[in-house]
């Protein structure tokens, strides 16, 4: 039996589709094991973060100690700062509501919380020093789409909730 063009098909495959299917699975095994809490915890407190993080520069005591920072990886801490206070909080307020659902809903919960996950990053220019994405899903997550993966993803959160 010939694998060549099985392996030829997985020498090409791009890296980004590879970590979103395993963050996919991780965060829908996750929900398939504790519930969808943490999958909508995830997908409502990123957009929150970033609104926080753009109003940061506007604020009253906090503004102009950030405009001091100009290192990129600086702005990536204050980034996750925020997004892992705000998951705490939004975790807090849904995890009493959470009970465990099946596995479409937790493959749902997994897939929209990973596309609110991109539709952010793409959103938040510092984050590329983390992790650029190819050409392949900037084309897919496009700024005339993002409109609608937001709002299939919160449908899907919608259904995986309930």
């Amino acid at each position: 039996m010939d694998f060549h063009a099985w392996w030829a098909l997985a020498e090409q495959w791009p890296t980004d589709w590879i970590i979103i299917g395993a963050l996919v699975t991780f965060v829908a095994l996750d929900a398939l094991r504790s519930g969808s809490a943490r999958a909508a915890a995830l997908a409502l407190s990123l957009p929150a973060a970033l609104v926080v993080t753009n109003a940061l520069p506007q604020a009253f005591f906090l503004g102009p100690l950030t405009a001091e920072f100009t290192a990129p990886m600086i702005h990536v801490a204050i980034f996750s700062g925020i997004f892992v206070l705000l998951y705490f909080a939004t975790h807090r307020s849904i995890f009493t509501f959470s009970v465990g659902g099946g596995i479409i809903q937790s493959i749902v919960a997994g897939i929209a919380a990973i596309i609110v996950l991109i539709l952010i990053w793409l959103q938040i220019p510092t984050l590329d020093s983390v992790w650029n994405f190819g050409g392949q899903v900037r084309a897919v997550f496009a700024p005339a789409y993002q409109f609608w993966w937001f709002f299939v993803a919160f449908l899907g959160l919608t259904f995986a909730r309930s």
